[in-house]
């Protein structure tokens, strides 16, 4: 049998390399080579054992021993195409996205897989690209354009879900929005606002150099969160409020994230009848100010990549390659540290669970090969 080396997580949420099985490629697969992963927050949360989605099902199998775990945005080369695979050819570079519909449940049979209720999901329920090598069906392969690095490729998946979570706010035409949170989705936010249908586009975060960094990707307004944020709001909107909040910065404070304050203040921030996007994964069973959201009529959206109307779809991924490739959006600008080798994990995890501590904007990128 032959090996390839992969992430693991053993009992214990001890996070270790070790040899695993080579991917095997069957009928209308592919199997990829990785050559960059990006991590994410989301993913070392859960391999360091804290309770977020999905870690319920982490720890059921771990009871059955290590499981191979992480690695949801990726880029690599295609190494092996199997039988029925069209449009896709050994060589050629490419990335996947990372939710996969069972298409046999009530809501697959009804043409809705972005409603699946059983989905397969790459690097939490099957194997992923925090490994040499892994295998996804053909259906979910997104090919990497001329003129995109692998770099940019592997961080793809967060300006999709970007994308994602503006089209879920069904943002219209000339309507405000205001980000909160300069990190990776708080920067892309502003982008996709900016070259979406919003009017007046805000960023508010702690950091200088992030603020600086959402000028250049399109905010009107900077407002540094260590000031009077609500009486920028109040200048800016002409005291009703924006029309639309997009929270990214909540979320565990031993992570150096906001906790619940910027949820507060982002119900705060929006108009009544206004929308607000939960885009930050906060605690299981974090607590919401649905007093004010209910006095406000506001609806609360938590938009998730892979789920909903306008999920991460490969023409999703299509669409922002082509965001890349006309220089509306840059995500190189936001990849600060990189690192080489699976053996590197724990200092990718470090530098993506701690990223105010070593300046970081985007979770780490390891780079393999």
């Amino acid at each position: 049998m032959l090996l390839v080396q992969a992430v693991v997580v053993k009992p214990g949420f001890v996070v270790d390399v070790a040899e695993v099985a080579e991917p095997v490629c069957g009928p209308g697969e592919v199997v990829i080579e990785v050559r960059r992963v990006q991590l994410s927050v989301t993913e070392c949360m859960l391999m360091a054992g804290a309770d977020v989605a999905l870690s319920d099902q982490l720890a059921r199998r771990l009871e059955d021993g290590p499981v191979q775990f992480g690695g949801h945005e990726f880029a690599g080369v295609i190494a092996e195409v199997g039988a029925d695979v069209r449009g896709l050819e050994v060589g050629q570079r490419v990335t996947a996205v990372e939710t996969l519909p069972c298409g046999t449940c009530a809501a697959c049979r009804r043409s809705w897989a972005s409603a699946c209720v059983a989905p397969a999901i790459i690097g939490f329920t099957r194997p992923g690209a925090l490994a040499e090598r892994l295998v996804v069906p053909a259906s979910a392969v997104v090919a990497v354009p001329d003129g995109v690095s692998l770099a940019a490729a592997a961080a793809i998946q967060p300006l999709a879900g970007a994308v994602h979570a503006h089209a879920a706010l069904d943002v219209r035409p000339g309507e405000s929005v205001l980000v909160l949170g300069g990190g990776v989705m708080g920067l892309l936010g502003v982008a996709v606002a900016r070259h979406g249908n919003a009017g007046l586009v805000a960023l508010s975060t702690h950091s200088p150099r992030k603020l600086e960094l959402g000028g250049r990707f399109g905010a009107d307004a900077l407002i540094d969160a260590g000031s009077d944020v609500l009486a920028a709001v109040e200048e800016l909107t002409g005291g009703i409020g924006f029309d639309v909040v997009v929270e990214t910065a909540g979320g565990s404070a031993d992570l150096g994230l906001a906790g619940l304050s910027t949820v507060e203040l982002a119900a705060q921030a929006v108009r009544r009848g206004g929308r607000i996007a939960m885009v930050s994964v906060l605690d299981a069973h974090a607590p919401l100010p649905t007093g004010l959201l209910r006095s406000k009529s506001v609806t609360l959206i938590h938009p998730r990549s892979g789920a909903g109307d306008h999920a991460c779809a490969a023409t999703v991924f299509e669409h922002c390659f082509g965001l890349v490739q006309r220089n509306l959006v840059d995500p190189e600008a936001l990849i600060t540290h990189t690192v080489q080798g699976l053996d590197a994990i724990h200092e990718a995890m470090d530098i993506t669970q701690h990223k105010s501590t070593y300046d970081a904007i985007n979770p780490a990128q390891m780079e393999l090969s």
